[in-house]
């Protein structure tokens, strides 16, 4: 087995199949709101609107609390294609992608090569970029706190909760109400004076197969930079 392979496996194939399968035992279900008479026209998101650039540093945690490192890089144009690469620390391309309107793979190792992680990996990069569309409704938890809910025209609900110290975190539930994602984001700096982006990211899908990714930012460029 050479040096790659043997870091691949089992940290890497693992997250795969984390993937393939976190949606198939989550128990949490969608809390009940109460709702507000408070207009709104968006939600508190993890990153501002527009093209941007990220690097991040993730950190993996599988079943079994195996663990594994890459580094990610995310590119997202301001009409909401998405660009990702997963790579070693050592430059060694894993995986790249784009999301527009479909899904087109560039370059993916094995077992990487696998459409159902490609899209599972791509929808969660989208689910941390880009702000859902659908209707809007503000409310109050049981535990009093406000939130922020977006039904989208498939059925699926995401709500978004401002918490304490500026942190941000988005719940995502399926049409029957089964939690599949859970991104918190905090440590909120200035990246312009009217930019703030969360320094640190971290991604739970729940469930006996599910699997948590810690993203620490390296590099971060708005489209006003990326367009110099």
């Amino acid at each position: 087995m050479n040096r790659l392979s043997g870091w691949l496996c089992p940290a890497l194939y693992l997250l795969f199949l984390s993937l393939l399968l976190s949606c198939a035992s989550n128990q949490h279900t969608l809390p009940e709101m109460t709702p507000t008479h408070t207009t709104t026209l968006k939600c508190p998101a993890l990153f501002p609107p527009g093209g941007c650039q990220a690097v991040h540093d993730i950190e993996f945690t599988m079943p079994g609390s195996r663990q594994g490192r890459a580094i990610g890089v995310t590119v997202v144009s301001e009409d909401g294609t998405i660009e990702s690469t997963l790579m070693t620390v050592e430059g060694f391309v894993l995986f790249a992608a784009s999301l527009n309107d479909t899904l087109t793979i560039h370059r993916a190792v094995p077992p990487f090569d696998k459409p159902g992680f490609a899209a599972g990996m791509m929808e969660d990069i989208r689910s941390i970029f880009l702000h859902p569309q659908g209707r809007i409704e503000t409310g109050t938890l049981a535990d009093t706190s406000s939130i922020c809910r977006i039904t989208t025209d498939s059925g699926r609900v995401i709500d978004s909760l401002s918490l304490a110290n500026q942190s941000r975190q988005i719940n995502i539930y399926s049409p029957d109400g089964t939690l599949e994602r859970s991104i918190s984001g905090r440590d909120y700096t200035a990246h312009t004076p009217n930019i703030s982006i969360p320094k640190i990211l971290e991604l739970t899908a729940p469930g006996m197969n599910g699997y948590t990714l810690n993203l620490t930012l390296i590099r971060f460029e708005d489209s006003s930079t990326l367009k110099q």
